[in-house]
């Protein structure tokens, strides 16, 4: 299956991540040659409509125009320095393949390289920090940047922009993951796209290019994030922030979850909303409280993590 061939499928009514996925999965169990070869009525639990729909792409020479502007849209996105990776081809990051909702396409600006290489972690956080958060976020991100882990965020206000910096700063990698890589949100920090770019960071979205930014793409892009890390560092959240989004992906995958530890860290007030969130993790057993001086153990172990990504199958194999 050509990439062309997903983007084709990407574009059927009813057609979303999941079937997607389902669909790539279906053609190499089956050892398909061409996207011709599909039965669509023996894909397991395919609704009727997009049964319907898929085959009817194939009547006529409705499958031949299509494929041509996604070709054409493809060399369009290639000449602004964006490459797609689709599931299951052996460039595909394999820690992607323990979510549950695994993107079926990756839209990659920079330097794609970082994807192969799973020591990273995610720091994010609030949009709305504390001065001492800030601090924490860091902090953070100076240790592991110098330990040589990619900091994944997600260009957001408050901590997810200064774990950026803070990678920068240091002369680490960092990987931004966004809703749309032409519409950067939000717009004040295309400077700061820019700046990852530039010192060999990368941006990626799920979605096509020219994806119109919506709220609820931010929440279903925070997988990506927990996805892409062996652990999750939610540095300051409320309850029912936008940060849970990412810690619950992690949580699904076993994955590590990390909060500062509130006490030591100084906060003087325990009762404001930028913790509430973070404490009640640790309350739950989801998440460990950290202090700088876990950080030596937390590198160890988040090394030890990654290295064992090395020999993980990628993907349902090389289908593009």
């Amino acid at each position: 299956m050509q990439i062309t061939d997903v983007l084709a499928l990407q574009s059927l009514k009813g057609v979303g991540n999941r079937t997607l996925v389902k669909l790539i999965e279906f053609y190499h169990t089956n050892n398909l040659k061409t996207i011709r070869e599909i039965d669509f009525t023996k894909v397991p639990k395919l609704n009727s409509s997009i049964v319907q729909a898929a085959s009817d792409l194939f009547t006529g020479d409705e499958y031949d125009v299509l494929s041509l502007n996604c070709e054409k849209s493809l060399s369009t996105w290639r000449d602004a320095g964006i490459n797609v990776l689709a599931y299951g081809s052996s460039d595909y990051p394999a820690q992607l393949n323990f979510l549950l909702d695994p993107p079926a396409l990756l839209f990659c600006k920079g330097n794609s390289d970082l994807l192969k290489n799973p020591k990273s972690i995610a720091v994010v956080g609030t949009r709305k920090n504390t001065r001492l958060g800030e601090k924490i976020a860091y902090k953070t991100v100076e240790h592991f940047s110098n330990e040589g882990f990619c900091i994944v965020s997600g260009l957001a206000l408050g901590i997810d922009a200064i774990a950026h910096r803070a990678a920068l700063d240091n002369q680490g990698r960092t990987i931004a993951v966004l809703v749309d890589l032409i519409s950067i949100a939000p717009s004040n920090h295309r400077d700061l796209a820019e700046q990852i770019l530039s010192q060999g960071g990368l941006l990626v979205s799920e979605n096509p290019p020219g994806t119109k930014v919506i709220p609820a793409l931010f929440a279903k892009r925070d997988r990506i994030q927990a996805g892409l890390a062996m652990a999750v560092f939610a540095i300051e959240t409320a309850i029912d922030g936008g940060t849970m989004h990412a810690v619950k992906a992690a949580s699904s995958m076993h994955r590590k979850v990390f909060v500062p530890n509130a006490s030591a860290a100084g906060y003087p007030d325990l009762g404001i909303e930028q913790i509430s969130g973070t404490q009640e993790l640790v309350h739950s057993g989801v998440a460990t409280p950290y202090t700088r001086d876990t950080y030596a153990e937390m590198s160890q172990a988040l090394t030890v993590t990654a290295s064992s990504f090395a020999d993980t199958p990628r993907g349902t194999g090389d289908l593009l």
